[in-house]
């Protein structure tokens, strides 16, 4: 893998808590050739790849802020290629946001977003957000491309058809131009980052809760025994009645065999001690 440090590096401002970073993982996935790679490596390097070299992985690096907080992003580029369908799974743990990718230009890699995307991210990486990405816009009016798809009786990739079918999957639709527009390529990783951001700060609150739960449970009696707890009231209560019997006896000048023949189950100390007050 690949590791590089994405221009968009910023220094933290004046003020700026180095303890507000917050590290995001993004992955992104796609079919072969969809432009995965061009728009990790605007965004990235903010240079547009004019050769196309097949990816098996590669590893970018980029930072920014975000409300005075620094976003440390780690992107994982894959190969869309079936080749490598049991090795793009390692890519996945500890994901925070996942992007499908699929080129405008080509309707059938939208279908592969149905087929064989959202299964192999429902099954390695389950909880991980999802944005749906479609690249490459600008060929949506070129007229090379509008020429090679009617003869094949196919049109562009719409923009509703890319909404349905983000909606299908539960994700957020962007679309993007890597080689004509910077700034939509930005918007598709601010979007993604702001994902990320508010599943971890879910997860911080989570944390949060469960220790303050916790903590007041801790703080809770100890629930007694409640047989214990019987047993103690019984006693109390042959004491007193003891007591009582005791008084009336010693009121009328009673012996000590007659007190001692009182029916019940008291101990015998309780009697001497008030005899002797």
């Amino acid at each position: 893998m690949k590791e590089r440090l994405s221009g968009q590096t910023f220094s933290p401002q004046p003020g700026m808590d180095p303890s507000q970073s917050v590290k995001c993982k993004i992955v992104v996935v796609g079919d072969s050739q969809c432009g995965k790679t061009a728009l990790l490596h605007v965004f990235a390097k903010d240079i547009f790849p004019e050769n196309y070299v097949p990816t098996v992985f590669e590893n970018y690096t980029a930072s920014f802020e975000i409300d005075t907080r620094r976003i440390e992003l780690s992107l994982w580029d894959t190969s869309g290629s079936p080749y490598y369908d049991n090795v793009r799974p390692l890519s996945y743990p500890d994901s925070d946001a996942v992007l499908i990718c699929f080129d405008i230009s080509r309707p059938e890699t939208l279908d592969s977003v149905i087929k064989k995307w959202r299964g192999e991210i429902q099954e390695f990486c389950p909880n991980t957000k999802m944005l749906l990405v479609g690249c490459k816009s600008d060929r949506r009016t070129d007229l090379s491309t509008l020429v090679e798809l009617s003869n094949h009786r196919q049109t562009p990739v719409s923009y509703d058809q890319g909404s349905s079918m983000a909606k299908q999957i539960s994700a957020p639709y962007i679309e993007c131009s890597s080689q004509q527009s910077e700034n939509s390529v930005r918007d598709i990783f601010h979007v993604a980052t702001l994902a990320c951001v508010n599943k971890n700060s879910k997860n911080v609150k989570r944390g949060n809760k469960s220790a303050r739960g916790n903590k007041r449970i801790s703080h809770m009696p100890v629930r007694p025994d409640l047989a214990a707890v019987a047993t103690d009231l019984r006693k109390d209560k042959n004491r007193k009645l003891f007591l009582l019997w005791s008084i009336g006896c010693l009121s009328s000048r009673c012996s000590w065999e007659e007190v001692t023949s009182i029916p019940l189950r008291v101990e015998k100390e309780v009697f001497l001690g008030f005899q002797r007050k």
